[in-house]
C-alpha cells in the first residue's frame, strides 16, 4: 500500500485520513490550540484511532467498522454537497465503490473479507502517519527528492512543521521519533491479532 499511496487507487483510504486531519484540525481551532501543541494532538489521535480499529477488529464489531465508515463519508459528502449546492464528483465515486464492496460482502455475509477491508482502513492510516512523520519531511530536503518521493504529493496530515528546529533537532528527526513511539504498539498489536 505504500507504494500504492501516492495513486488514486487509494483515495477513499486518503479520504478516511483527510476527515480526521480536518476534524482534528477544526477542533484545535475551535479550542485556540495550534503549533507544536495541534501537531502532537493530531499524532495522539490518529495513533489512538489505529490502536483503536486494531482492538476492534477482532472483536463482532469488526465486521461493521467499513460500513460505518461507508455510512458516516457519504453522508458526510451529502452534507456538503448541499451546503455547497456542489457534488465532489470525484470523491463520491471514490467512497461509492468501497460503500458497495462493504455492502456485497455484508450481505454475503463474508465476514473474513469484512475484517480484511477493516484491516485495510487501519492500516492505511498507518501508511498515512509513516508518509506524514518520514517521507514528508525527507521530500522537504530537496526536488529531487520530492520528485522520488511522490507519496508525498497525497499528504493530508501535518505533523512534523510544528517540531521543526525545537531543540536545534531537524524535522526528519523528529518524525522518525515519533514514528518509532507510533510504529510499536502497533506492530504489537498486529502481532498478537496473528496469533489469535
Amino acid at each position: 500500500m505504500l507504494f500504492l499511496w501516492g495513486t488514486l487507487i487509494t483515495e477513499p483510504f486518503h479520504i478516511f485520513a483527510r476527515f480526521i486531519a480536518r476534524a482534528v484540525h477544526y477542533a484545535c481551532n475551535g479550542v485556540g490550540i495550534n503549533g507544536i501543541f495541534a501537531s502532537i494532538v493530531l499524532y495522539v489521535v490518529v495513533v489512538s484511532v489505529i490502536i483503536l480499529m486494531q482492538k476492534f477488529e477482532p472483536t463482532k464489531l469488526g465486521v461493521f467498522i467499513p460500513c460505518a465508515i461507508s455510512v458516516v463519508f457519504i453522508a458526510m459528502l451529502l452534507v456538503k454537497a448541499f451546503m455547497r449546492r456542489s457534488l465532489a464528483v470525484g470523491d463520491a465515486i471514490s467512497l461509492a465503490v468501497p460503500a458497495a464492496v462493504a455492502l456485497a460482502f455484508y450481505i454475503l455475509k463474508f465476514e473474513k473479507g469484512l475484517k480484511w477491508f477493516t484491516d485495510t482502513y487501519t492500516y492505511s492510516l498507518a501508511i498515512a502517519l509513516v508518509n506524514a512523520l518520514v517521507f514528508v519531511p525527507i521530500a522537504k530536503l530537496g526536488t529531487v527528492a520530492e520528485k522520488i518521493l511522490y507519496i508525498t504529493r497525497y499528504n493530508d496530515m501535518d505533523i512534523t512543521s510544528g517540531f521543526a528546529g525545537i531543540a536545534g533537532i531537524p524535522e526528519l528527526v523528529w518524525g522518525l521519533f515519533l514514528m518509532a513511539f507510533a510504529v510499536l504498539p502497533i506492530i504489537y498489536l498486529a502481532t498478537i491479532g496473528r496469533r489469535k
